[in-house]
């Protein structure tokens, strides 16, 4: 049975990810915009966590917390260095990038299936009951 913090995190996904797809199909509601502000804040640092399993929990959430900065401002500005932005395209940039994320996670993931498992204490703090 997963925890509730694997819960949370998956909730916080979902809700985050339904934000960015209304924003993108052009839904101009203030759900809508609360749920693409919580998935531009939360996104990347979500799509960067599994990748950075070898770190320590207290770097991983330094890391992937700067790459929500990263992706976020790298985006806005490539997009508005090429006279292309607009607010859906923005979030659809990032939602692009969030998503080859977490395709290098599940390709890795499926090509290191004999990696051994990292010892008990430096194991994923989010995800432990």
């Amino acid at each position: 049975m997963p925890s509730t913090r694997m819960l949370l995190v998956g909730a916080a996904a979902a809700a985050g990810l339904a934000g960015a797809v209304l924003t993108v199909l052009g839904a101009a509601s203030s759900p809508a915009g609360l749920l693409t502000l919580f998935f531009l804040l939360t996104g990347p640092a979500l799509a960067t966590w599994p990748l950075l399993a070898r770190l320590t929990p207290a770097a991983r959430a330094i890391v992937s917390g700067t790459m929500t900065f990263v992706v976020n401002t790298t985006v806005a500005q490539v997009m508005l260095s090429l006279d292309l932005w607009s607010p859906r395209g923005g979030v659809a940039a990032v939602l692009a990038i969030c998503l080859l994320l977490v395709a290098l996670d599940v390709a890795l993931t499926h090509r290191a299936t004999g990696r051994p498992t990292p010892p008990a204490e430096e194991d994923d703090w989010l995800f432990q009951p």
